[in-house]
C-alpha cells in the first residue's frame, strides 16, 4: 500500500500544478483511494443497523470520493496533506426530520471511536450558500481508517442535489465555489434552502433567476427525457447486485450498471474515469436497492426526479398575488406566465412519471408519451386514477390560488379588463405551453 509520505508528495505536486496529474500519480492515487474500500464497507454495515433504530425507511448509501473531486480539492486547499483528507470514504444517511438526524448522530458517537470533530451545519451553516447537514467522522474498528458519515433530512438532501443538478446543466461549480461560481444563482439556492419567511426582495430574486435561466423548463425537460429510459435500464439490471455505477450527462440519458462485488464495480469506475476524466460518474451501494431509493439518493445523477417544481409553486403564487395586490399589472403578468410554465411542466412530469404504464420514449428529439398496446381495461383505469390523483395534489392549491386572485383584481375599469381578459385565457396558454415543450401525445385515453 502506498505510504502516507508518498501520497502527501503526490498531493503537493497535483496542487502545485493546479490539478494536473500524471498517469503514474493517478495509479497511486487510485491505490490510496481504494485502500478505504474495506473500512468503508465495515462502517456501512454497522450504520445499517444504527439507521434502522432511527427509522426503518431511512436511505443509506456509500461511495468512495470521486477521483476528479479529490484532484480539484487539492489546489483549493493548499497545504492540506492528502493522507488526512477526511472524506475519501463517505456514507450518506437520509432521514425525515432534524430530530432523527440528531438521534442518529448520538448513536454514531456512542458506537464508534471518533475520527475528528463533528461538524453541525444545521445550526452552524456551511458557507453562505445554504448547505445543511451533520458530518460525523469515525474510525473503522478494524483498520482505524477515517470515514465520514453525512446525516441529512430529505429536505436538506433535495437542496444539495439541486445544487449539483444546476452545476451539471449550467456548467457551474456552485457546490465547490459557492457565490464565486455565480453570485445570483448562489443566492437563489441559498434562499431555496432557507426555513425563514422570504422577504419580498428575496422572493423576487428567486423569480428573476427562474425567468432569466428558464430553470423550470430546463429541469422538467431533462427529467422527462430521462424518466422512462432510466427506469428501463434499472429494470434490466440484476436485482441481486448491490453496487451501482451511475453516470450523469447534460445531453445523454444517464447510464446505470450494477455489479455483484465492490471490486468489479471499482475497476469499472477506474477504467471509465481514465477514458473520460470529466465524466460525472459515481460508484455507490444502497441499503435497500430499488428505483425510488436510488432516485432519491442520487437524483443529481439519475436526473429523472426532483421535488423542486413542487417546492417552488407556493413562492410563485405568493409573488403573483402580491404584484396584483400592489396593482403592478405588468409584473403580475410576467410572474403569472412563469407560474403557468410551472403548471404545464408539472402536468407533463406527472404523465411522464407514469411511464410504467404508458409509452414514453425519445423520438426526433421529442418526448413521445402515449398508451401502450398491451394495456388492458384495468391498467387503463389504474393509469387514469394514478394521473388524476397526482394532478389533484396540486390542483387544490391552484384552485385556491385562482380564487384568491379574484380578491385583488383592480377596481379601475381598464386595469380590471386587462387582468380579467388575461386570466380568462389561462387554460389556453397552459395548453399552448404544453404543446411547445417538445412533447408529443399519441393514442392517449380520453378522460
Amino acid at each position: 500500500m502506498v505510504s502516507n509520505t508518498k501520497i502527501n508528495k503526490i498531493g503537493e505536486a497535483i496542487a502545485a500544478r493546479g490539478g494536473e496529474i500524471t498517469l503514474e500519480e493517478l495509479e497511486l492515487l487510485q491505490e490510496f483511494r481504494t485502500s478505504f474500500s474495506k473500512p468503508l464497507v465495515n462502517v456501512f454495515n454497522i450504520m445499517r443497523e444504527l439507521a434502522d433504530k432511527v427509522h426503518p425507511s431511512s436511505i443509506l448509501a456509500f461511495r468512495l470520493k470521486r477521483i476528479d473531486t479529490i484532484i480539484n480539492k487539492l489546489p483549493r486547499e493548499k497545504g492540506m496533506d492528502l493522507s488526512r483528507m477526511g472524506d475519501i470514504g463517505g456514507i450518506r444517511c437520509i432521514f425525515y426530520n432534524d430530530a432523527e438526524v440528531y438521534k442518529a448522530k448520538d448513536l454514531i458517537e456512542s458506537a464508534f471511536e471518533t475520527g475528528g470533530k463533528t461538524r453541525d451545519y444545521i445550526n452552524d451553516r456551511k458557507r453562505d450558500i445554504g448547505y445543511k447537514g451533520i458530518h460525523v467522522y469515525v474510525k473503522d474498528p478494524i483498520s482505524k481508517r477515517r470515514i465520514e458519515i453525512q446525516l441529512r433530512t430529505i429536505d436538506h438532501h433535495n437542496w444539495a442535489t439541486l445544487i449539483e443538478i444546476t452545476d451539471l446543466l449550467y456548467g457551474l461549480r456552485l457546490k465547490e465555489l459557492g457565490f464565486k461560481s455565480d453570485e445570483k444563482f448562489g443566492k437563489f439556492h441559498a434562499l431555496m434552502s432557507s426555513d425563514k419567511q422570504l422577504e419580498k426582495e428575496e422572493a423576487n430574486l428567486i423569480y428573476e433567476v427562474l425567468a432569466e435561466r428558464d430553470f423550470i423548463s430546463v429541469l422538467s425537460k431533462t427529467f422527462r427525457k430521462n424518466n422512462a429510459e432510466v427506469k428501463k435500464r434499472w429494470a434490466s439490471e440484476d436485482k441481486n447486485n448491490s453496487f451501482f455505477l451511475i453516470e450523469a450527462s447534460k445531453t445523454e440519458i444517464p447510464t446505470l450498471k450494477s455489479f455483484k462485488t465492490f471490486d468489479e464495480a471499482e475497476q469499472a469506475y477506474f477504467e471509465r474515469y481514465k477514458e473520460n476524466q470529466s465524466a460525472e460518474i459515481v460508484l455507490t451501494s444502497i441499503k435497500t436497492p430499488n428505483f425510488k431509493q436510488i432516485s432519491v439518493a442520487y437524483a443529481n445523477y439519475i436526473l429523472s426526479y426532483h421535488t423542486f417544481t413542487s417546492d417552488i409553486m407556493p413562492i410563485l403564487q405568493e409573488l403573483a398575488t402580491e404584484a396584483l395586490e400592489d396593482k403592478k399589472i405588468i409584473k403580475f403578468i410576467k410572474i403569472f406566465k412563469t407560474y403557468e410554465d410551472l403548471v404545464a411542466n408539472l402536468i407533463l412530469d406527472i404523465i411522464a412519471e407514469s411511464a410504467d404504464l404508458v409509452l414514453n420514449k425519445m423520438e426526433r428529439n421529442r418526448v413521445v408519451i402515449g398508451r401502450t398496446n398491451k394495456m388492458n381495461k384495468l391498467q387503463e383505469k389504474q393509469l387514469a386514477q394514478k394521473i388524476q390523483l397526482k394532478i389533484g395534489e396540486f390542483r387544490r392549491s391552484h384552485d385556491n390560488f385562482m380564487k384568491d386572485l379574484q380578491v385583488y383584481v383592480p377596481k379601475y375599469f381598464i386595469r380590471k379588463k386587462i387582468v380579467e381578459n388575461f386570466l380568462k385565457k389561462h387554460n389556453n396558454r397552459i395548453q399552448k405551453i404544453m404543446k411547445s415543450k417538445q412533447v408529443e401525445f399519441v393514442n392517449l385515453m380520453k378522460e
